[in-house]
């Protein structure tokens, strides 16, 4: 299992901000068990295949996503299949002490 660690206030705001997203929650949880691709996501999540195909780069560049590209037999004859990787987050009162100031706020 990941567990996604942070040294800095801004790192952790990113990742909670990555996470306090209602539609990238969803596509985690529809990608949990079984992989898919993303127009698959974005029907059933009711949301454009854009909007799920930059959702799901932002989960995979953060290391919550894993993709894999796969042919097809039928249009689009390659896909890129993704799936969620097991993680956890701890933030308690001793981590957020623990956490360095940006640049910006030690300036």
């Amino acid at each position: 299992m990941l567990t996604l660690s942070f040294s800095t206030i801004p790192e952790l705001v990113r990742l909670l901000s990555l996470l306090g997203n209602e539609q990238r929650l969803a596509i985690l949880r529809s990608i949990a068990i079984d992989e898919k691709y993303a127009r698959e996501i974005a029907e059933e999540l009711g949301i454009s295949r854009p909007l799920a195909a930059i959702y799901l780069r932002q989960l995979e560049k953060a290391g919550l996503v894993e993709g894999a590209s796969r042919t097809s037999d039928e249009p689009p004859y390659l896909r890129r299949y993704y799936r969620a990787v097991p993680f956890e987050v701890v933030v308690d009162l001793n981590v957020v002490l623990s956490l360095e100031r940006s640049e910006d706020e030690t300036g």
